[in-house]
């Protein structure tokens, strides 16, 4: 079996990071089934995986919710205990062939991000659909796939491979409230053992857009600077960053000549 080539993921994108919300039954079992392994099957608690045609479960929410955050925590969990398995990220497939699912059900576990990426694409949608078909066939693996769009949106033209996408568990993912967000970034911050006020959260918080995606490629910038300025995250440095910091004139400037 010839397997694309391993990814990196981010190392902070694990379950100890991921604030739950109102996510909490989604993240017990992706915790337990990691934990648990190849022997999913002989614990009552997947019962309603077990009973499914398709050993699968789709986590369906919009951008910037934690969709790929849970893979990748999965994927952490799996690997710790050397359990193989596969992560692909559909965003990718330009560079790839369709015969990359070649074999792939012989793994336990693969999980596949972004599917919402392959919508309209046949030869991609007729692929995915083959190779649930193969999962379905063998009931050796258990596919965990997110996107944007549930299983039955018409943007996947295939109708059966929207049938079969809807065979497994699915779960909606919920967006995070206000409180929930400010604590995404106090962890954040601390993982990277950024000082910041309580004060510069509040004003990045009424002063930003609030989607996590942006909030959290803003704190990239911060640490940036803060190495830079050698200074603490401060209400200045989040102004500074945002361009929202006007320099005030001089008080006693030239005569013109």
């Amino acid at each position: 079996m010839q397997l694309p080539l391993p990814v990196t993921l981010p190392t902070d994108e694990t379950f100890e990071s991921f604030i739950h919300g109102d996510n909490g039954a989604l993240v017990e079992l992706l915790i337990s089934l990691s934990e648990k392994g190849c022997d999913w099957r002989n614990d009552a608690t997947f019962a309603a995986l077990s009973h499914s045609r398709l050993p699968g479960i789709a986590i369906i929410g919009g951008a910037g919710r934690g969709k790929s955050h849970l893979l990748y925590a999965f994927c952490h969990q799996l690997a710790a205990q050397n359990i193989h398995h596969i992560y692909l990220n559909m965003e990718n497939i330009e560079a790839w062939s369709a015969a990359v699912f070649d074999s792939l059900e012989s793994l336990p576990f693969i999980c596949l991000d972004n599917l919402h990426a392959i919508a309209g694409n046949r030869v991609w949608e007729e692929a995915v659909f083959h190779f649930i078909n193969r999962i379905v066939d063998s009931q050796t693996a258990v596919l965990v796939w997110a996107s944007q769009l549930g299983s039955h949106h018409p943007a996947f033209i295939l109708p059966d491979l929207r049938s079969r996408l809807s065979w497994g568990v699915t779960f909606q993912l919920h967006p995070l409230d206000e409180d929930d967000k400010t604590q995404v970034l106090k962890n954040r911050a601390a993982q990277r053992g950024l000082k910041f006020s309580e004060q510069a959260i509040q004003f990045l918080r009424h002063h930003t857009d609030r989607d996590l995606p942006t909030l959290l490629s803003l704190l990239d910038r911060l640490d940036t600077r803060s190495l830079q300025e050698q200074k603490k995250l401060s209400v200045g440095m989040v102004k500074r960053e945002l361009g929202l910091e006007i320099s005030k004139p001089d008080p006693c400037p030239e005569p013109k000549p």
